[in-house]
């Protein structure tokens, strides 16, 4: 099996709808229908419907269908290898998240102690509310932002992750001594001091938190713990902060800024600047212009 991350997602047709690729994993808002779909999943894979399918059909590994109302917020986990058979009669919108198996085990080892383990779905129309909540946080990700941030969908998909193996899978009945608190201050100033020689840089939530030592999970709540924000708002805040100094101390152009501190191009960065600052980096220049002439 070629368990690829980029390959995780082509047993859905492209034009279903936009796909996301990242180190764990990979998620798609599909919008399609009335259809149906039959493939052997390449990876574990979970779908979260964001619109109810009365008389849905599905078959997993067996070629007896069983049809059911799947309500707003159903979750229909599909173990690696299984064999699925769907089909819908209306039109519908949902999240499918495919999981790298590997990453998944490794995710494991880290909450668990323990990379052994097998999923377990819920029965037909099982409605999951953490699920969902975690789905419409994608799904606003994918429609709202112009140039989605991979990184806060990567720490989404972590979440999402976790979420699964906690609920989902044999592992949920065993204690997990979730370690809390924040980064000790060798760990907080060893990933600053990284985030700050990369930020030109498209930073994965695994490789942050390798720099220190621990799980994806692990990191993202001490990170937050230390720092009051999630790593993806704290590497915005820095891209912005940094580019502001360089639209000000520098005539350099801003698509070249832009490119420096890891926005997508110069439209990205004023777009990002706008909203988060409600000023440009021309007017930052403009401004800072006219108080030398004043002096």
């Amino acid at each position: 099996m070629n368990n690829s991350v980029s390959t995780l997602l082509e047993c859905i047709p492209d034009e279903w709808g936009t796909k996301f690729h990242g180190p764990t994993g990979g998620v798609t808002r599909t919008q399609t229908g009335p259809n149906s779909i039959r493939f052997q999943a390449p990876c574990h894979m979970a779908l979260i419907m964001l619109t109810p399918q009365p008389a849905r059909e599905v078959a997993l590994n067996s070629d007896q269908k069983s049809e059911f109302l799947a309500p707003v917020g159903t979750m229909e986990l599909i173990p690696a290898r299984a064999d699925l058979y769907a089909r819908w009669k209306v039109s519908k919108e949902n999240i499918l998240v495919a999981l790298a198996p590997e990453k998944l085990s490794s995710l494991a080892g880290f909450e668990f102690g323990n990379e052994d383990f097998e999923l377990q779905p819920k029965v037909a129309g099982h409605v999951d509310h953490r699920a969902l909540a975690l789905a419409n946080l994608i799904r606003d990700e994918f429609i709202t932002s112009g140039s989605h941030n991979p990184l806060y969908l990567e720490s989404l998909l972590t979440v999402f992750s976790t979420h699964v193996l906690r609920n989902y899978s044999t592992l949920q009945d065993q204690t997990n001594a979730t370690r809390r608190g924040g980064l000790t201050p060798k760990a907080l100033r060893d990933v600053q001091e990284y985030i700050r020689a990369n930020i030109a840089e498209q930073m994965s939530l695994e490789r942050l938190a390798l720099v220190v030592g621990l799980s994806p999970s692990h990191f993202l709540r001490a990170f937050r713990q230390s720092t009051g924000k999630a790593p993806h708002q704290y590497i915005i805040a820095l891209r912005l902060e940094t580019a502001e100094q360089l639209a000000v101390l520098t005539d350099k152009p801003f698509g070249e800024i832009a490119s420096l501190t890891g926005f997508a191009n110069h439209s990205h960065m004023t777009a990002t600047m706008v909203r988060m600052k409600a000023t440009t980096p021309s007017e930052l220049r403009r401004v800072n212009a006219a108080n030398k002439t004043k002096v």
